[in-house]
């Protein structure tokens, strides 16, 4: 899901949606060839700036729009044609149940939206006193709160070497479980106290925007079989249909970069960007958040 710049309700009178702006949005619409026209899907819609982008590049386009939020489909729902879109509600994997071969062109925004991180309640930003929830689908159990206050040594171990890359967590894991024996997490701003206590701010990989990521990841099973669906997909895509995929970690664009690579070294896919693609810094000055974000692109052969 696109991380794009939202203001919130203090900047601006404006509804949240119409001042979003999908990141590096002529670069996905010209690797997707969306002018040409045909049959899109959306696996990561969020609050339909890139789906808009593709509706309005051809008249004869059509939509279908996934995502995990039920609120970020409302919103589409209101801003996106009808008759041109089908919106889907869960994760992007299911579109696997249905008929790949109709779509010209597939395109990922991975990772947390801004409709996402601009809402307090939904706890994935730190920023902000909030329940420490970070799901992006409210009809899940599993919350932040219930991965730090129940989760077993090894299991945290796991979480935060693999999702939030400590060489060596096992100091932090230690004492998270110390600490939530005498209280357990509640909100964000208790882990946030927590985490600076152990460790001090930095510039690159911030100890504790990488324990906020490496929740968030585990919560959502956001890198849960993403190459093998990846892989798969590419498989059952119809002769030149596009895969247009946006990262904005280091995590995702490993397997994404591993997965395009495996594509093309099968005779299935052409690479369409050898080397990941970047917002200009124009975007970046006037879009913080496309600071990070990388794109990946190839054609099925």
């Amino acid at each position: 899901m696109c991380p794009s710049r939202t203001m919130n309700s203090a900047d601006s009178p404006k509804k949240e949606s119409d001042v979003h702006v999908p990141v590096m949005v002529e670069t996905v619409q010209e690797l997707l060839r969306a002018s040409q026209g045909g049959t899109f899907f959306d696996g990561t819609i969020g609050m339909g700036g890139h789906g808009a982008a593709i509706l309005g590049a051809n008249p004869s386009n059509v939509l279908w729009g996934n995502d995990k939020d039920g609120e970020a489909l409302e919103i589409c729902r209101e801003k996106l044609p009808a008759d041109r879109t089908t919106l889907l509600r869960g994760d992007f994997r299911q579109i696997l149940s249905h008929q790949v071969e109709i779509f010209d062109g597939f395109l990922f925004d991975l990772g947390v939206s801004s409709f996402q991180l601009d809402r307090p309640e939904k706890g994935f930003s730190y920023s902000r006193p909030a329940p420490l929830d970070m799901r992006m689908d409210d009809r899940l159990e599993l919350t932040a709160a219930g991965v730090v206050n129940t989760y077993g040594y090894e299991e945290l171990m796991r979480v935060f070497r693999d999702y939030g890359e400590f060489g060596r967590p096992d100091r932090l894991v230690k004492e998270l479980m110390m600490a939530r024996r005498r209280t357990p997490f509640q909100s964000t701003d208790q882990l946030k106290e927590f985490v600076r206590s152990l460790y001090p701010r930095q510039k690159t990989m911030d100890p504790l925007a990488r324990v906020f990521q490496a929740l968030r990841i585990e919560v959502n099973g956001e890198l849960d079989g993403l190459e093998e669906f990846l892989l798969n997909l590419i498989e059952r895509m119809k002769r030149g249909a596009r895969i247009v995929v946006i990262s904005f970690h280091s995590l995702e664009d490993r397997i994404v970069k591993n997965s395009l690579k495996a594509a093309s070294e099968k005779k299935l896919l052409t690479l369409l960007t050898k080397k990941p693609l970047t917002a200009a810094s124009e975007e970046v000055e006037g879009n913080p958040r496309s600071r990070s974000a990388k794109v990946r692109a190839g054609e099925r052969t």
